[in-house]
């Protein structure tokens, strides 16, 4: 196992930035997509916002905790100490965030969108969905989390 750990790290590392691409790319698009002007744009912004999501911020969150895990006992880390405790908890927390908040909503929102857009306007569920702030503030905690998760793999502060 020790021949691969530094396989396992590289991939661990090329992980984390292939969830981060996807959730800071996802923030960038959120925000010119409540700017868009007309509700073609908006549309488009939201599927490219579902892309970000279903092909970086899931996969790599996924990937990136399950080699995370992996290296604990080879690195020589072990279960004991309270930052990798801290760490399983978080990344818990952001992949059920996103698991089953994030990507269902998003899901739904997309849906109701490109049924607006067939229709030729905003239909009142679409209004809901999207100004609903609880999916931005969710999609904002699982970045800040990865900034924490950050200090927490880099400080081992406890």
């Amino acid at each position: 196992m020790l021949a691969l750990t530094p396989w396992l790290v590289l991939f661990h590392i090329l992980a984390a930035l292939w969830l981060a691409g996807g959730a800071f790319a996802g923030a960038v698009v959120r925000a010119q997509t409540r700017k868009a002007p007309d509700l073609a744009s908006r549309v488009q912004g939201m599927r490219i916002g579902n892309r970000l999501m279903q092909v970086f911020a899931l996969p790599g969150g996924i990937t990136v905790g399950i080699l995370g895990i992996a290296l604990v006992v080879p690195r020589g880390i072990g279960f004991q100490q309270g930052w990798v405790h801290a760490s399983i908890g978080l990344w818990l927390l952001m992949l059920g965030n996103g698991v089953l908040y994030l990507r269902p909503w998003m899901q739904k929102a997309l849906a109701e969108a490109e049924a607006s857009l067939a229709t030729g306007g905003p239909t009142d569920e679409l209004k809901r969905l999207t100004a609903m702030k609880g999916p931005r503030i969710a999609a904002d905690l699982n970045a800040l989390g990865i900034v924490v998760l950050t200090a927490l793999m880099v400080l081992k502060p406890f």
